[in-house]
């Protein structure tokens, strides 16, 4: 059986890495990704202020964390629902590619839009870039596609069948139904020697 374990909202100060480590113990093969937000915002100035130590901390983990473009702030719900083709290539990637460089962090060449909102020019930059897109099962009819796409099977909430071949789980780290804390019990469930897979091991293919 292998299971992948995808996250939405993890940053550096925003990571749950208690909970992520708790499931390391369990799991030793454990692999997680996640869907990272680049830059983060000074809302939360406690650990905004310790971001450096909680940066090092996450970097001692990379050998099982694959880090994947969630937006560049998140700063709303449809950060990148308006934006041109121009922009995004030519001014937004760098922003991503930017910010990761400075905090020193190895990243996956994909994307997630914040609440899977993007439009045709997201999808044409991606496709034009070499970059896949992960998109939302329950969108299909209105969400295009990019060349290259990964798309979940379950959310981490539901009661997600625990002897399929596959299984490509979706969560956040907080605040929502589906977050890590809230789900930890039910992604327990999981047999112990299952295979951890990352994201970007299941990519397919749209010839649309």
């Amino acid at each position: 059986m292998k299971v992948v374990l995808g996250l939405d909202d993890f940053s550096v100060v925003n990571s749950r890495l208690d909970i992520l480590l708790k499931l390391k113990e369990m799991y030793p093969d454990f692999k997680v990704s996640l869907f990272t937000v680049p830059r983060d915002i000074k809302t939360d100035w406690g650990r905004y202020i310790i971001r450096k130590q909680l940066l090092e901390e996450i970097k001692k983990h990379l050998d099982w964390i694959q880090i994947i473009p969630h937006g560049l702030t998140h700063s709303s719900s449809s950060e990148f629902k308006g934006v041109s083709y121009r922009s995004f290539r030519y001014e937004i990637i760098p922003e991503i590619k930017k910010a990761f460089g400075y905090d020193n962090l190895p990243f996956v060449y994909g994307f997630k839009a914040p609440h899977w909102k993007w439009n045709q020019n997201i999808v044409n930059v991606l496709d034009d870039e070499g970059w896949w897109g992960a998109v939302d099962e329950r969108q299909d009819r209105y969400m295009n596609k990019t060349h290259r796409f990964y798309e979940y099977s379950h959310c981490l909430d539901q009661n997600f069948p625990i002897d399929a071949d596959v299984l490509k789980l979706h969560g956040h780290i907080y605040g929502t139904n589906n977050d890590i804390g809230l789900c930890f019990n039910n992604l327990t469930r999981l047999p112990k020697d299952v295979e951890w897979c990352y994201a970007d091991d299941f990519i397919e293919l749209n010839y649309d």
